[in-house]
């Protein structure tokens, strides 16, 4: 699921269905209907979410790598089942900064629930200039009664190696915490993942490669000849004159099947693999009339918006709360400070596209109703604009409203004048 998710090794897949001689043919094409369902579904990190936090907890926090993990988290937990968020300490950065973690195996004791591994293990990635010579997996314990959580790793040959005196888990909990597409039923892990898509993908990259030769041999045909006791005697090419023996025969073939019919089946895999997963399928064919309204696109998304809202309250929302806690515990150990239990999180809607006097309309009504204050528009507008912006934009709003209070005083002042 992961090669098919990134676009690799297709080759490695499709070749079961092809001797080699036909894959000499034509290329291996791979449109990635995975990865495009997988960024579809994931909608819920799509724009960041406001954190109701202490100022002290979101000083401490990498917010660029927590949203960036947080929306692969999503897209990963879609296609995989179960996935797990590491939070680690950044002693350079003095902040937490996270990573997602496809590859672990979590670790139970008799009695424990499937939903609530005691440990965990995974590997530690040794790629690039940073390798390291030989393969290391790490453990985290949580305590438990009577037992304290314990942390070290282990060789290719699990031969134990500390990186503490007592190999003690110094936060007492795990710094990973698991999400599933689904609540386990069987087991831990939940449900197949994004299998069905990953098989429909599969399917279109073998439909591509018979496309492709249906081109071909359509273009080329295969040329044969009957009747001909001596091959040696036959020679083809463009530029040679052909000398057929008596009573021979030169024949080409043409493609058994038709390639619009092989196009619309191919298009039949694609449209059923993504209306079952509650995404509507829309080709340059249907583009005609014009553009779609943002009331009309909110209708025709709906069972993909009830489907994210779904997914939000029972899977994100509960996640973000335990994924705070794992963090409050590793600041009170390594910045020495509680950053309180408060928290929350304000999950932001996908936005339709408005036209400029649609979207005056909705942040006026806002506005008159007290749902929304220049701050918010300011945010919406400049996500990423850094403290000193947002001040000086709230300190020109102070300015604003100080300059039209007189004036608001005298007109009040001269419309009960006239009420009298």
């Amino acid at each position: 699921m992961m090669d098919f998710y990134e676009g690799i090794n297709m080759d490695e897949y499709v070749r079961d269905y092809f001797t080699p001689e036909t894959l000499r043919q034509a290329p291996v094409l791979n449109q990635n209907l995975t990865k495009r369902v997988c960024n579809l579904r994931g909608m819920t990190y799509k724009r960041a979410p406001k954190l109701n936090a202490s100022e002290s907890y979101l000083n401490l926090t990498d917010k660029f790598s927590l949203q960036s993990e947080r929306r692969q988290l999503e897209r990963l937990t879609f296609l995989l089942g179960t996935m797990a968020f590491r939070s680690m300490w950044n002693e350079e950065m003095q902040k937490i900064e996270y990573q997602c973690l496809a590859h672990f195996e979590p670790l139970f004791l008799a009695g424990d629930r499937r939903d609530q591994p005691v440990g965990i293990c995974y590997p530690i990635e040794y790629q690039g200039m940073a390798r390291l010579e030989k393969p290391l997996h790490a453990v985290w314990t949580a305590d438990r009664p009577g037992q304290p959580g314990q942390h070290y790793l282990l060789d290719e040959h699990g031969q134990k190696i500390s990186v503490n005196e007592l190999d003690r888990n110094p936060y007492g909990v795990l710094p990973v915490t698991f999400c599933h597409r689904h609540p386990p039923i069987r087991d831990f892990w939940s449900g197949s993942g994004a299998m069905d898509v990953v098989s429909v993908d599969l399917a279109v990259c073998v439909a591509q490669f018979e496309l492709q030769l249906a081109i071909r041999y359509g273009a080329m045909g295969i040329k044969y000849i009957t009747n001909v006791e001596d091959a040696s005697r036959v020679q083809i090419g463009t530029d040679k004159l052909l000398y057929l023996p008596t009573d021979s025969e030169l024949k080409v073939t043409n493609a058994g099947g038709s390639l619009v019919e092989i196009v619309d089946a191919t298009r039949f895999l694609v449209e059923s693999c993504l209306n079952n997963n509650h995404i509507r399928a829309k080709y340059a064919r249907d583009d005609s009339g014009n553009a779609s309204s943002a009331a009309a696109l909110a209708i025709m998304e709906l069972e993909n918006t009830m489907e994210r809202d779904a997914q939000t309250e029972d899977t994100w929302r509960p996640w973000e709360h335990r994924r705070y806690e794992v963090d409050r515990a590793i600041l009170q150990v390594e910045a020495n400070t509680d950053v309180g239990a408060d928290y929350s999180v304000d999950f932001l809607e996908p936005n339709y596209a408005l036209d400029p006097q649609s979207e005056i309309a909705v942040w006026e009504w806002r506005f008159s109703r007290g749902l929304a204050t220049p701050m918010d528009w300011f945010d919406y507008m400049n996500s990423d604009a850094p403290e000193s912006k947002r001040q000086e934009f709230e300190n020109l709003q102070a300015e604003r409203q100080q300059d039209q209070t007189p004036q608001n005083r005298l007109l009040n002042r001269l419309q009960n004048d006239a009420n009298n």
